[in-house]
């Protein structure tokens, strides 16, 4: 087993290439390819959650209703 670690920065394409040793013997492998965040793309997350909370309550045709009530009626009639 081969473990290599890489520090990428990840660009908006999101297209990785990585190029093997030549130790690495031709043929089928099974690649794993595990992202640890970085506890600044959390931030991140949290920032816009924030962001996001601000508009809570905004809508006021919702105002009446009761959000679990109505998704309780909602996933009833999947059945």
């Amino acid at each position: 087993m081969l473990t290599l670690n890489i520090n990428y920065d990840v660009l908006p394409d999101r297209l990785v290439t990585i190029k093997l040793p030549e130790t690495v013997r031709v043929g089928r492998h099974e690649l794993v390819i595990v992202l640890a965040e970085n506890d600044a793309d959390k931030n991140v997350a949290d920032s816009n959650a924030k962001m996001l909370m601000q508009f809570a309550g905004s809508v006021t045709a919702f105002n009446g209703i009761d959000g679990v009530e109505y998704q309780k009626k909602v996933r009833s009639e999947w059945n």
